[in-house]
């Protein structure tokens, strides 16, 4: 089974609300994420909340994921990662690190990353666009243990580069794998380039 940890625990202070409950199209930012991600197959879905937990709890749509929250958010993104890894099931094989800033990353790019890893399914899959490398990873279960036991300090992408030989890069003819977004003139760029 393949699992997906959202990371949507952060402050958000440059788009000055909460990127979760941010619009793209008719949804925000969190059911566009959970949707793409379920129209791709991936059902087992976390979502790791921290900063304003409970207002976005409030205003957020029923949705196919568990919750959960990490307490200790602003000590960075990869505790909210260990966070979620904590909470997966033992038959997880492997689980995508998804941002919840990048609601343009459709279910096809999901869909295709899924195969890949699925083909090899003790690889680290990341997505690439012109030889850059963008999200979301994939991370097999046999890396589990080594995340939940690293410092808070450590970054998924130290965990990537100290299993170079894990890394499985596949190409994705899409370029929206490579943007985030932090204000309201990203989204707006964003949306001028991608019909939600």
């Amino acid at each position: 089974m393949l699992a997906a940890i959202i990371l949507a625990a952060g402050e958000s202070r440059r788009m000055g609300e909460p990127k979760a409950l941010a619009r793209f199209g008719a949804k925000t930012f969190l059911e566009t994420i959970v949707a793409n991600f379920r129209d791709a197959g991936i059902e087992k879905l976390v979502v790791v909340l921290g900063h304003d937990a409970v207002n976005i709890l409030e205003k957020v749509q029923p949705l196919p994921a568990r919750f959960v929250i990490n307490h200790n958010y602003s000590l960075g993104q990869f505790s909210s990662f260990q966070t979620g890894v904590a909470i997966l099931p033992p038959e997880t094989a492997g689980v995508f690190l998804a941002l919840v800033d990048q609601p343009q990353i459709g279910a096809q790019v999901f869909s295709t990353i899924k195969d890949a890893f699925l083909s090899e399914p003790q690889k680290i899959v990341i997505p690439t666009f012109a030889g850059r490398r963008g999200h979301p990873t994939i991370f097999p279960r046999a890396l589990f243990s080594e995340i939940l036991a690293a410092p808070v300090t450590e970054t998924a992408a130290k965990i990537i580069h100290s299993h170079a030989q894990l890394v499985q890069e596949i190409q994705i003819e899409n370029e929206s794998i490579l943007w985030n977004i932090n204000t309201h003139e990203e989204l707006a760029e964003i949306r001028r380039r991608v019909t939600p």
